[in-house]
């Protein structure tokens, strides 16, 4: 009792008093009044991120209750809500700490034994993230959430024919009354809604599984309900944020930025639920990269991961680093330790709670940092201490395999670039030239086709090769659209594809200019070490030799150690080369 009336202002006292009440013996306490206490405490320790802490509290909650005879129904007279609050916070934990069987066990339980439907949305919704984060079966997880979304009056057909979307969109269109959906959603009052939360998940998936005419259904079918409803839980922020997801996907700037506009004037009212406005921002930082330099993006990322990792919100804080990572990568930010113990603590992070599949993305990610920056026997192969490319593709299949062959062969093909392995970028394209040119992540996207195009018009020219020549003017075009709709991240690509596909002395000079104007430190010293290669062949050894002293000093700067090692030994009189100022 002196622990708990302390406790109102000091966190750790109750957690020394649930953690003695807990090792008493059930006769000695009130069986009521220790579930809420341990309901409580398990909130305190999510909220600090201590996942662990709080499913054990939360299972002692579950033991009480059962050690002293209590069910479902015995409970339903008075401690129903109780008792269906248990399990709906064991379940969330059960999901986050990657104990998906026990979520699943739980969520089955409390389908069956709750009142009302409304009461069963949050079970319905952790099935379906229990089927993402599991298996990743997007698919899967889209027919799952519509089934379960048409037993509360709202039907859409997971393959919609034209005649549907244009009804569709004229009933979404009728219910604004030209009014802007801002317009209309910053006078509704904010309240609670586990349905829109089912449709978040829902979204991701239908997303992820790429079905854009389900995604563009729903958003019309839930504004249509939510202006009829006349208020909207916090989940629609992140919703329409993810609106702008599908229009980056669609290379649709104007829309894209329009959602992320709208899901930025919509941040403030949301504040007060910290997952959702975070969800948002994860978003809003998606859509910024299309036209920011991905430099000033990467920080909002990292921000992200750190505020979903204190929730403990392990699939969105994942979320949240990758695209810290790819932005990292995107801007030619400085490799080395410091970086490279972010993804490592992140790899012990996913080990921990069993995410396999982020698990190896990271490994694959501090593999390739480790590759630019020690020397190797083949630089252009993903095997090392972090990661090893073969033995993870063995034990995959299906999606994953997909997935992590399109992610580990686009590492490989930029190392391939940089240290010119003629043959692995050979290998690579045959591979590559296989996905679409479309991707949910921006600076993903981004990083893939950039070398992906700079391998295609180095390659092309080969025997056997002239096929990747189309493949390379896709990702020129690609970049060009993005150069034209004002993306500083593009300008300097598209240079640089320019100049591999028709050699020049002044389509290289433009092409280092913009690199060094936009900080692209990794970009100008591969355009550099091209112009120089161009240069030898123009039989000018002089100027070659001052573009290949200016690459060996980009790449240290960018922390490439390992391909500036390389250059010294290619090139004696590196050995004794001064820096001279920047052109630029």
């Amino acid at each position: 009792s002196v622990l708990l009336a302390e406790g109102a202002g000091r966190e750790w006292c109750q957690y020394v008093a649930v953690d003695i009440l807990n090792s008493l013996p059930v006769e000695k306490t009130d069986c009521k009044e220790l579930v809420e206490l341990n309901l409580k405490v398990s909130n305190l320790a999510r909220n600090s991120g201590a996942l662990g802490k709080e499913n054990a509290l939360l299972h002692k909650g579950l033991e009480s209750l059962k050690s002293s005879g209590m069910t479902w129904m015995t409970w339903k007279n008075g401690n129903y809500e109780l008792t269906r609050q248990l399990y709906d916070a064991l379940l969330v934990s059960e999901y986050s700490s990657g104990a998906y069987d026990a979520a699943r066990a739980i969520i089955d339980e409390v389908i069956d034994n709750v009142n009302t439907p409304r009461e069963k949305l949050n079970a319905y919704t952790h099935r379906i993230m229990c089927v993402m984060s599991e298996t990743s079966e997007y698919g899967k997880g889209a027919e799952m959430g519509l089934e379960i979304l048409s037993k509360y009056g709202i039907d859409i057909p997971l393959f919609p024919t034209k005649a549907v979307m244009a009804k569709e969109e004229v009933k979404y269109k009728l219910a604004l009354r030209n009014r802007s959906l801002v317009s209309c959603l910053l006078s509704f009052p904010i309240k609670d809604d586990p349905l829109l939360a089912l449709c978040q998940q829902l979204n991701i998936c239908t997303m992820y599984s790429g079905k854009p005419d389900v995604v563009k259904l729903l958003y019309w079918k839930l504004i249509q309900y939510v202006l009829k409803r006349g208020s909207f839980s916090s989940n629609l922020v992140p919703i329409i944020g993810e609106g702008a997801f599908l229009y980056v996907r669609a290379n649709d700037i104007k829309r894209s930025n329009e959602f992320a506009t709208t899901t930025q004037a919509l941040i403030p009212r949301i504040r007060d639920d910290k997952k959702n406005c975070v969800h948002s921002m994860l978003c809003v930082c998606s859509a910024m990269s299309l036209l920011q330099h991905f430099g000033s993006v990467s920080s909002p990322y990292l921000q992200v991961h750190k505020d979903f990792k204190l929730m403990g919100e392990v699939e969105m804080a994942l979320n949240g680093l990758n695209g810290y990572a790819q932005c990292f990568f995107g801007a030619g930010c400085e490799l080395g330790p410091l970086f490279e113990s972010k993804l490592f603590v992140v790899e012990e992070y996913c080990r921990n709670l069993g995410r396999k599949s982020s698990l190896i993305l990271f490994s694959m990610f501090r593999q390739f940092a480790l590759n630019l920056r020690k020397p190797s026997k083949n630089p252009s192969e993903l095997v090392g201490e972090a990661f090893n490319e073969e033995q993870v593709l063995s034990e995959l299949e299906g999606s994953a395999h997909y997935q992590t062959l399109r992610d580990s062969s686009s590492l490989r093909m930029q190392l391939a670039f940089v240290f010119w392995n003629e043959a692995d970028m050979v290998e690579l394209l045959k591979i590559l030239e296989t996905y679409p040119l479309q991707d949910l992540f921006a600076a993903r996207l981004h990083n893939r086709l950039v070398f992906t195009g700079l391998a295609a018009f180095a390659m092309c020219h080969k025997k056997d090769c002239a096929s990747y020549k189309a493949l390379g003017e896709k990702c020129l075009d690609y970049f060009k659209f993005l150069s034209k709709s004002g993306s500083v991240n593009a300008r300097p690509v598209y240079l640089f594809l320019k100049c591999m596909k028709s050699p020049s002395r002044d389509a290289f000079c433009k092409a280092i200019e913009a690199c060094a104007e936009g900080n692209f430190v990794h970009l100008e010293a591969m355009v550099n070490e091209r112009y120089a290669a161009f240069l030898r062949e123009e039989k000018d050894e002089a100027a070659s030799n001052e573009c290949i002293a200016n690459a060996y000093f980009l790449y240290q700067d960018w922390g490439a150690d390992a391909k500036a090692l390389q250059l010294s030994k290619e090139h004696e009189f590196l050995k004794k080369e001064k820096r001279k100022k920047a052109r630029s």
